[in-house]
């Protein structure tokens, strides 16, 4: 059996008391930033060196706060039983214990690396863990530990009757890792922490060992590079700059941090960050007095759109009139079920009055009603489909357009904003009338 247990007890002792020490004076700390509960779930790997204490510190030190507990028994695996977060109460109890923004889950750093185990224990566990998170909290996300390889390789026996293959060296190894990781996290949209990833970057850059004596739990050094990487991925922010170095020599924590950096934020859509996120974007088009919106946000659900002099719109893609020149920010915060993202843009108005929107090369307008309450179209004699809305945005009229002609009906007093679409439904051009 080739599981390793927890054997870096002692090494604990001055983390704790730096704890200790560390939470006895407030008044010397950052103001508080962002803020995350965590639950890691794993082994020995998360549990030497104190890695989730680690993270809080880094966190701390940026003046962000995170609490976290942990379940880390040496040699637990995600799905081989009985040593197994998929099955254990423990680790089920915890997840439900709290609303956690994040749950890591980390695998013993074998079983990935052996098919037949990755197949049959690493990604059914995975996905009952995954539903358990969901199910406790929808709004949690699951964040997969991608650990490291061996410092030297070899073949790895997790039972002698499951082994892998030799692999040539470290980097065989974390490329079976890496590939079992992604794979399972890609399949449920979950996130990864790409621990071994940042580990590979810097021992291939900078030949620095990450290992400890026995090739393959951490040292403090691996330890550390590895909370950069959680703090990264938890807060989304660059480690790189933090004072808290753990003990180690500044320029080492530094370019340790500038490691985690590149590898966790350069290549953060490899490691699905931020993929539950909506995707704000829209464009503006300006007639006289008049914005109007394009929205091109994905991923959410609701709406709100400030145009900056005080009005606001729920609606999806609304059209707003200002009260004279100007320049004004208009934004749009959207949100699903969980989260929400925002973005800004400028728009100056630079005269008022009905005017006309159209396409380049167009000049389409849009005159009457005569007394018939028949409207015309200028540079429009063909047939399509006029849409006519009240300009709060309620009440919406499709008009058939034939030669040129629309006959209106007897729409409300008041400004109304029209769109022309050709017979083939392609935009013409859009602007107001006054009826």
């Amino acid at each position: 059996m080739n599981i390793h247990k927890e054997n870096n007890r002692a090494g604990l002792s001055t983390l704790f008391i730096f704890f200790l020490i560390f939470f006895q004076f407030p008044a010397v700390l950052p103001a508080q930033g962002l803020a995350r509960k965590v639950l890691f779930l794993g082994n020995s790997y998360t549990y030497v060196n104190n890695l989730p204490f680690l993270a809080a510190s880094l966190a701390h030190f940026s003046g962000d706060s995170l609490y976290f507990d942990s379940y880390t028994p040496g040699g637990y695996t995600l799905g081989w039983q009985p040593t197994a977060h998929g099955y254990d109460p423990v680790s089920l109890a915890k997840i439900s214990s709290d609303t956690w923004d994040f749950v890591v889950l980390q695998e013993q750093s074998q079983i990935p690396a052996i098919p037949v185990l990755r197949d049959s224990c690493m990604y059914p566990s995975s996905l009952i863990l995954h539903d358990s998170v969901k199910s406790a909290n929808p709004c949690s996300r699951v964040l997969f530990f991608l650990t490291w390889g061996r410092r030297f390789g070899g073949m790895q026996c997790f039972t002698p009757n499951y082994c892998s293959t030799a692999f040539s060296g470290y980097n065989q190894m974390q490329d079976s890792l890496s590939r079992a990781v992604k794979g399972i996290a890609d399949s449920l949209g979950d996130w990864i922490s790409p621990v071994g990833e940042a580990w590979r970057y810097v021992i291939g850059t900078y030949g620095m060992v990450l290992h400890d004596a026995d090739d393959s739990h951490p040292n403090l050094k691996g330890s550390y590079l590895a909370a950069c990487v959680f703090y990264d991925m938890m807060f989304g922010k660059p480690s790189a700059g933090n004072s808290f170095t753990a003990g180690l020599a500044a320029d080492t924590a530094l370019l340790l941090q500038h490691a985690a950096d590149s590898v966790a934020l350069g290549y953060g859509t490899q490691w699905n960050f931020n993929n539950d996120l909506p995707r704000v974007q829209f464009n503006l088009t300006t007639s006289g007095d008049t914005v109007f919106t394009h929205n091109l946000t994905t991923g959410a659900g609701t709406w709100l759109w400030r145009f900056g002099d005080g009005d606001t719109s729920a609606l999806y893609e609304p059209w707003h009139v200002y009260p004279g020149p100007g320049t004004w920010n208009i934004t749009l915060h959207a949100c699903n079920d969980c989260f929400c993202d925002s973005l800004y843009k400028p728009v100056t108005i630079t005269s008022t009055g009905i005017q006309t929107c159209f396409l380049p090369g167009r000049n389409i307008r849009l005159t009457g009603p005569d007394n018939h309450g028949i409207l015309k179209t200028i540079d429009f004699p063909g047939n399509g489909t006029l849409i006519l809305q009240d300009l709060p945005g309620k009440i919406s009229l499709s008009l058939p357009v034939t030669d040129g002609r629309v006959h209106s009906g007897n729409p409300a007093k008041g400004i109304w904003i029209w769109t022309l679409y050709t017979e083939n439904n392609v935009f013409a051009g859009r602007g107001k009338i006054i009826f």
